[in-house]
């Protein structure tokens, strides 16, 4: 994934604490938050096209994250920044709620 990498992940996955967990229950949790993450994003950035642009997105295939990828950053170059900005967004709310706790 180009817009959610790695080193990103792991940076999550640490800043949430989520390392001491087993490698199954904490793949499930990153999977599930990524998941929050990508929808969120998504979202943001739909909204932001075109009726046209809209049209040729839904044509990809739903499981060719690459081509989607690789239409949305031909659109919208911000369009990490948003998942940044997301991934921020719910590790906040993540680290508000825990503290709530």
């Amino acid at each position: 994934m180009k817009l959610i990498d790695k080193k990103m992940i792991d940076k999550l996955e640490e800043d949430l604490g989520l390392k001491f967990l087993a490698e199954e229950k904490r793949d499930d949790m990153m999977g599930r938050i990524l998941e929050l993450i990508t929808k969120r994003a998504g979202l943001r950035i739909v909204e932001n096209l075109s009726e046209e642009e809209l049209k040729e997105f839904k044509e990809i295939p739903a499981g060719d994250t690459e081509k989607m990828e690789e239409f949305l950053l031909a659109k919208n170059p911000e369009v990490k920044d948003i998942f940044v900005e997301e991934m921020e967004a719910v590790k906040k709310e993540m680290l508000e709620h825990k503290k709530g706790n």
